[in-house]
């Protein structure tokens, strides 16, 4: 079954993997691991390789590191997966201000705000796509006439 359905659906992460066989098979659940196991010591499944693949996928997107992390944590990768594929991404400060800064021209518009309450939903909304606070706080302010 779990071959099936890599084959069909793509990769998993082997947790995720284990989760749906255990679902699946409620009664039957003692050969789940043992398959999962030999199906990882054949590199079919791996999450590392899954991982990196994902978090180069999530890093095209107008997305901040922390939702990247927080996505692959849901997916059911270990921690230190996790932050040894975020650390890899090969992006700056500036780059993740470019993307929180499409973000908010695209929902607030070019001008800096000034009103207390769309200033504070629009680094809400920064915030909730992963970027840190000193970054959606810089774009929030940012006027098109100075340097960032």
């Amino acid at each position: 079954y779990m071959l099936w359905m890599i084959e069909r659906y793509g990769d998993y992460s082997a947790k995720t993997l284990l989760q749906k066989a255990n679902l699946l098979f409620k009664d039957d659940k003692q050969f789940n691991e043992p398959a999962l196991e030999y199906l990882i010591e054949r590199g079919i499944v791996d999450d590392s390789r899954y991982a990196k693949r994902l978090t180069m996928s999530l890093s095209e997107k107008n997305i901040g590191p922390n939702k990247i992390k927080e996505k692959l944590y849901t997916k059911g990768f270990s921690s230190q997966i996790i932050n040894d594929c975020v650390s890899t991404i090969q992006t700056s400060d500036d780059d993740y201000f470019e993307k929180a800064l499409i973000l908010k021209i695209r929902k607030f518009g070019e001008d800096p705000i000034e009103d207390i309450k769309v200033k504070q939903k629009a680094l809400r909304h920064l915030i909730s796509k992963g970027f840190s606070y000193s970054i959606a706080n810089k774009v929030v302010s940012y006027s098109a006439d100075e340097e960032y």
